[in-house]
């Protein structure tokens, strides 16, 4: 099963990090790796709820949230035939008003490790990306 992950420190507290990442329809305001998020079942994150994800160069993804434990991290799924990929959020607190963010990527199933050695550089270069982005867009609300 390839996994990518990533991670960076922010300079701000683990909930002003949540706040942002946890808002997914409005990541494609700030996120360059996201052209647009629908939320199928509602607004706010809950365990359960799907998202419609569409990112440039990649086809659209529903996603549903599987793991969802604010201000610490949040886990959704996506299928297709032979296909699963599990997208882990991690917020930790490194010390006082500061934050670590991983952000974690893996493909599994009959499908997941060709199409994930196919996919590593798209997967590891938005990984690094989104969590640029996220940093400045945190750091600048700060």
């Amino acid at each position: 099963m390839p996994s990518y992950d990533a991670s960076l420190a922010i300079a701000a507290p683990r909930e002003s990090v949540w706040r942002v990442l946890a808002a997914v329809v409005g990541w494609p305001t700030w996120l360059p790796t996201v052209s647009a998020v629908e939320a199928l079942d509602g607004g706010p994150l809950q365990i359960g709820f799907r998202y419609t994800v569409r990112q440039p160069k990649l086809r659209p993804a529903t996603w549903v949230v599987t793991e969802l434990e604010p201000p610490r991290c949040f886990v959704w799924q996506a299928r297709s035939p032979g296909l699963l990929m599990i997208a882990a959020h991690t917020i930790e607190e490194s010390s006082l008003g500061k934050s670590l963010v991983t952000l974690r990527f893996s493909f599994t199933g009959l499908l997941g490790a060709p199409i994930g050695w196919l996919f590593r550089s798209t997967t590891e270069r938005y990984l690094a990306q989104e969590l640029a982005s996220l940093r400045l867009v945190v750091e600048s609300r700060a």
